[in-house]
This record gives C-alpha cells, sequence and structure tokens, in this order.
C-alpha cells in the first residue's frame, strides 16, 4: 500500500492519484503479489526540509527534486528476476511494526524544486511530480542509475510511456 504524506503547502497534489501511479510502478518493477505485500511512504516537502535530508545523506548543500530512502533491501534486480525476488522475500521473516506490512521505503519530494524543473522541461508541476514518483519508486526497488549501464533510464522511460498520459520527450528525471 502507498501512503501520500503531504508536508508542504506549495502545490496541490491529487493524493489518490499519485499513490496509484506509485502502485501501478511497484507492481511493474516488483511484480503485483511482492508489491501487494509492502508498504512505501510518498512525501512531499519544501526546499528547506530537502536541503537538509540531501546535505544530511549526500553531503550536498542544496535542495534536490527527489530523493529515495530504501527500509527493506530486496534481491538486487540486476541479479535477480522479479520471481526469484518474490521467493526470497516470501521465504524471510519479514513484517512491519505489529504485524504490518514492511516498509519498503521512502520517496521524498521537493514540490519546488519539481515545479523549477518543471519549467526548465516545458513540463506542467503535476506531470513533473508523477515522472518523480516513476523515479523514486524505481530506485526503492533496487535501481541505481548512477552504477548501472542505462537499465534503469531505460526502465524508467518504459513505465511512463506506460503509466502517463502526457507524452514528452523531456529527460528522465533527476536530472540536475
Amino acid at each position: 500500500m502507498v501512503h501520500v504524506i503531504n508536508r508542504q503547502r506549495h502545490e496541490r497534489l491529487d493524493r489518490a492519484g499519485l499513490a496509484q501511479l506509485a502502485q501501478v510502478t511497484l507492481e511493474a518493477v516488483l511484480g503485483p503479489r511482492l508489491a501487494a505485500a509492502v508498504d512505501v511512504n510518498l512525501v512531499f516537502i519544501g526546499d528547506t526540509a530537502m536541503r537538509r535530508l540531501n546535505h544530511t545523506y549526500r553531503s550536498v548543500d542544496a535542495p534536490t527534486d527527489v530523493l529515495s530512502f530504501v527500509h527493506l533491501e530486496l534481491p538486487s534486480p540486476y541479479t535477480h528476476r522479479p520471481a526469484r525476488r518474490e521467493t526470497w522475500f516470501f521465504s524471510q521473516p519479514v513484517a512491519g511494526l505489529n504485524g504490518e506490512r514492511p516498509l519498503l521505503g521512502e520517496v521524498i519530494i521537493s514540490t519546488p524544486t519539481a515545479r523549477r524543473y518543471a519549467e526548465r522541461h516545458a513540463l506542467t508541476c503535476a506531470e513533473e511530480i508523477q515522472r518523480l514518483v516513476i523515479h523514486g519508486i524505481i530506485h526503492l526497488c533496487g535501481y541505481d542509475h548512477e552504477t548501472d549501464t542505462g537499465q534503469m533510464t531505460r526502465l524508467e522511460r518504459r513505465l511512463r510511456r506506460r503509466f502517463l498520459h502526457a507524452a514528452t520527450n523531456a529527460p528522465p528525471a533527476h536530472q540536475p
């Protein structure tokens, strides 16, 4: 299940739509059974809070558009197909607090930075936020565009074509 947590007042959010987008992205990357067995938090914040997080966790003293924090590390998607990852997960004694689903992780999005990037790429802020949700969810599933050979970027483009209504030729999310 995807939980949307709004800690900002800069942008109006389609919480249900963003939760649904995150869920279908999870299902596409992990498979429906595994995606249904974990929780994800989508957290929307302002630049000040994002700058603190970026400085604390990446030593970059500036806001960024999206950060993903993995809480439950799954086997690598580069070496394990979805079925093997699912088999591994369901063979583990993994449970969240009070027997709830475990938290796969959190995707943190700065809406002011998303707005600036949207303007730069001739998108609406809502479109940019959708792109960032897909990008962040893929990161939670173990992909890393900074270390792979293009697998994450190709997956992200495929999922954007599949799930986003606005056809854009803008570069993948998280481009400085």
